[in-house]
C-alpha cells in the first residue's frame, strides 16, 4: 500500500516531522522499498500526485535529490490500517500500528474505528442486502475438534457447526430432542438405544445415521483429550441405520446428559474417516452454520439453509481473531452490540437492555501436587488459604466477580458464605510448616492476570515471594509447561450439573486433574463411578461433593470468585441468549 511505503520512507529518512526534507539518492530510496529504481520512480511519482511528498531530482550522475515529506502521518498510519482491516487482515493493521506509530497518537483514534467496524451490518450481495455479525475474539481458535476441545470459545464455534444426539436445557433440567428423537435405557443403566431422525443432511448433503454416530463415539478412545467419557463403553452397536445402541461396562443414569456433551457432536465418518489431515483443515457437520473460511485470522461462517431445526436469522458470522497485542483495546462482543445511530435512537429502539444468565465462572488456584516444593505441606496451603481475603477480591477488582467462592458451583447460599480470613492464623500456620522462602511459581492466562497480581501482593503480607509467569492459552496447556508451576490461577465454567464435575476431574488438560495429587485419582474415580450408578441426583451429587470437600479441606484447590455472564445491549438486537458458555446464541439473533 501507497501509505505504508511513505511510511517507511519517513522512518528511514526523515529527522522531523512533516515538512522535513532530506538529500537522498534514488538507490537508497528503492532499496528502503524494497523495489527496483523503476519502481520507486513510480512509487515517488503517485505520491507527488497526492501531495504527500515533493522530489527534487538531482541533476548529474551522483548528485542527490531532495525529498521533502508532506503527508499527515497519523493519517496515513490509520487509513493503513483500516484497509488492511476492512481486507479481514487484522493482524497486518495492528503489525503497522506497532511499528510505525511509537510516536504517533493513533491506537485509540483506530481502536474506536474498529467498534464501528464491528458488529451488525448489511452486506450487500448483488440485488440482496444479507445481515451479517462481525465479532472480534482474542485467542486462536487451534481446533474445531469436538474430541479435543477444552476451552469455552472452541466450544462456542464447535456448537455451530455441529449437533449431538440430544441437547440439555440448563434452565429447566430437560433433554431436547436433537439428531435423535427418541431413547430408552435398561433398568440397571448399563444399555442406551437411540433412534436418529430420518433426513438430517450433512453440509455437502450426505445423510446422517448410525454408521456416523457409532465412528464419532469410537473415535473419542484415541487418545483424545475428552475420551474420559467413553472410558466405561463397552461397544457400539448400529441396530439399523437408523437406531444406536450404547452398551457399558459400568451403570451410568446420566449417560444421556454425556452424550449432549460438546465433545459427542457426531462428524461426518465419509469425510472424516478416509483423510482426517483434510477434513479438518475445514471441517463440516449438521449444524446451524457453515464454515466458509477458516485461518489464523478469521472464521466466517454462513447460515445453513437446509437446517433441521430451522435456518439461523442471520446470514453471515465473521469472527476476527485479534492479534495478541490488541488485547488492551477491550473491543467484546458486549460493548459492539451497545451504541445505536442517533437516527435509531428517534424511532425509540435506542434503549439499553440487560441480558444475563444464572451460571458464569468459578475462578481458582489449584496447587500442583505433582511436584516437589513448600506447597507439599498442608500447612503451607492453608496458611495462603488464610490470607485471601475474598471478599476484597470481590471488592477490589469488581468487573464480573460477583461472590467469593467456596464451591465449583454457586448456589443459594453462596452470597451468604462467610469466608475465613486470618492473616495471623496464617503467618503461623507457615512457620509451623517450616517455609524456607523459596519463591512460588505462579502461573496464569491474560484473563486471569489481575487475579494472579492481587495473589502476590496478599502473598507478600505473610513473606511468600510469587512469581507470575503468564502464559498464552495454547502454551500453558502443555504438559512440560504445567510442570514449572507451582500453582494455576484459572477458571471453569460449570453450569451446576454432574457432567461438567465429572469432566473436571477427568478431563485430560484439566487443570483440576493434572495437577491433582496423584494418590487421590484412583479414589476419585471410584467416588465418580457411585455417583454416576445412582439414581437420584441428590445422591449422585452427594458422591461428587465428598470429593470437592476434601480437596478444599486439604487446600489442594483454593475457590476465588463466582462470576456471571451478562451483557448490556440496544433494544433493536432480538433473539438475544447468552448461552452457559457466555457466548450469543447465533441462531437465534436478529435485529430490527
Amino acid at each position: 500500500m501507497l501509505g505504508e511505503q511513505y511510511l517507511m520512507l519517513h522512518r528511514k529518512l526523515a529527522d522531523g516531522a512533516e515538512g522535513t526534507s532530506t538529500k537522498v539518492t534514488l538507490e537508497v530510496i528503492a532499496a528502503t522499498l524494497y523495489c527496483t529504481e523503476r519502481n520507486a520512480k513510480l512509487v515517488l511519482r503517485k505520491m507527488e500526485e497526492k501531495a504527500w511528498i515533493t522530489w527534487k531530482a538531482g541533476r548529474g550522475r551522483g548528485n542527490r535529490s531532495v525529498l521533502t515529506f508532506l503527508a499527515n502521518r497519523e493519517q496515513l498510519l490509520q487509513e493503513s490500517a483500516r484497509q488492511w482491516a476492512e481486507k479481514g487482515e487484522y493482524k497486518r493493521a495492528f503489525e503497522l500500528l506497532r511499528t510505525y506509530g511509537n510516536d504517533i497518537r493513533t491506537n485509540e483514534s483506530f481502536v474506536e474505528w474498529m467498534n464501528g467496524h464491528f458488529g451488525f451490518c448489511k452486506e450487500q450481495e448483488g440485488e440482496q442486502a444479507k445481515d451479517s455479525l462481525r465479532l472480534p475474539i482474542y485467542r486462536t481458535i487451534e481446533s474445531l475438534d469436538p474430541a479435543d476441545c477444552v476451552y469455552s470459545v472452541q466450544s462456542h464455534m464447535i456448537e455451530q457447526i455441529f449437533d449431538r444426539l440430544v441437547n440439555y436445557d440448563n434452565e429447566t433440567g430437560r433433554y431436547l430432542p436433537a439428531i435423535a428423537h427418541y431413547w430408552e435405557s435398561s433398568d440397571d443403566g448399563t444399555v442406551w438405544t437411540f433412534h436418529l431422525r430420518k433426513g438430517i443432511l450433512f453440509h455437502d448433503g450426505t445423510e446422517l445415521t448410525a454408521h456416523d454416530v457409532k465412528y464419532t463415539v469410537e473415535r473419542l478412545r484415541q487418545g483424545k483429550r475428552n475420551g474420559w467419557i467413553v472410558r466405561e463403553l463397552n461397544q457400539v452397536e448400529i441396530v439399523t441405520p437408523r437406531i444406536v445402541r450404547f452398551w457399558l461396562n459400568k451403570p451410568n443414569r446420566i449417560f444421556i446428559r454425556f452424550l449432549s456433551a460438546i465433545c459427542m457432536s457426531i462428524l461426518p465418518r465419509h469425510l472424516a474417516e478416509p483423510d482426517e489431515a483434510s477434513y479438518w483443515a475445514r471441517p463440516t457437520g449438521t449444524g446451524p452454520f457453515i464454515i466458509e473460511t477458516w485461518n489464523e485470522e478469521r472464521l466466517v461462517l454462513h447460515a445453513n439453509p437446509h437446517y433441521y431445526q430451522g435456518r439461523p436469522h442471520l446470514d453471515t458470522v465473521h469472527i476476527v481473531i485479534m492479534p495478541e497485542q490488541a488485547m488492551h483495546y477491550e473491543v467484546s462482543w458486549e460493548n459492539l452490540l451497545q451504541d445505536e445511530d442517533a437516527s435509531q435512537a428517534d424511532n425509540g429502539i435506542g434503549d439499553v437492555v440487560t441480558v444475563e444468565t444464572t451460571e458464569g465462572c468459578t475462578s481458582m488456584m489449584t496447587w500442583n501436587m505433582t511436584k516437589p516444593g513448600p506447597y507439599q505441606s498442608v500447612l503451607f496451603r492453608r496458611a495462603v488459604d488464610l490470607v485471601l481475603d475474598r471478599k476484597a477480591l470481590v471488592r477490589e477488582l469488581g468487573e464480573h466477580r460477583l461472590f467469593p467462592a467456596r464451591s465449583f458451583i454457586r448456589d443459594k447460599k453462596t452470597s451468604e458464605y462467610q469466608e475465613l480470613c486470618d492473616p495471623v492464623l496464617a503467618q503461623s500456620l507457615l512457620e509451623q510448616s517450616g517455609y524456607d522462602g523459596m519463591p512460588i511459581v505462579l502461573g496464569t492466562i491474560a484473563n486471569h492476570a489481575k487475579d494472579a497480581a492481587w495473589i502476590k501482593e496478599r502473598c507478600a503480607e505473610i513473606g511468600i515471594p510469587v512469581i507470575i509467569r503468564e502464559e498464552r492459552m495454547d502454551t500453558i496447556l502443555r504438559p512440560d509447561v504445567m510442570k514449572e508451576m507451582d500453582c494455576i490461577v484459572h477458571a471453569l465454567v460449570l453450569p451446576g450439573e454432574e457432567v461438567c464435575l465429572v469432566e473436571n476431574y477427568e478431563q485430560n488438560s484439566s487443570f483440576v486433574k493434572e495437577l491433582m495429587d496423584p494418590a487421590l485419582r484412583e479414589w476419585v474415580r471410584a467416588c465418580i463411578d457411585c455417583a454416576l450408578a445412582s439414581r437420584d441426583a441428590k445422591e449422585r451429587f452427594g458422591h461428587l461433593k465428598k470429593i470437592e470437600d476434601r480437596m478444599r479441606e486439604e487446600a489442594q484447590i483454593l475457590f476465588l470468585a463466582h462470576t456471571r455472564f451478562y451483557a448490556h445491549l440496544n433494544a433493536s438486537y432480538k433473539g438475544i441468549v447468552i448461552n452457559r458458555l457466555g457466548w450469543l446464541d447465533f441462531r437465534q439473533i436478529w435485529r430490527v
